[in-house]
């Protein structure tokens, strides 16, 4: 399990890739491949599905916020 320092990064790096491809004026489609492609730079051994669901789930808390359950 990855500690906070490494889900940090994570983010950021996802974050980055994803904000970087939006402001070139990419689709969300490509943004969201750009991201992925940056989180399998720092994990290679996750596969891409795996790693395309951790990429959503972190972009969709990006843009809409983390979902609380009560």
């Amino acid at each position: 399990m990855p500690n906070l320092r490494t889900h940090d990064a994570d983010l950021r790096a996802i974050a980055s890739a994803f904000k970087e491809q939006k402001e070139a004026g990419a689709v969300d489609h490509t943004a969201f491949i750009a991201a992925i492609a940056a989180y399998r730079m720092r994990h290679p051994d996750v596969l891409h599905n795996d790693a395309a669901l951790v990429v959503f789930q972190l972009v969709d808390d990006l843009l809409h916020g983390p979902i609380t359950l009560h």
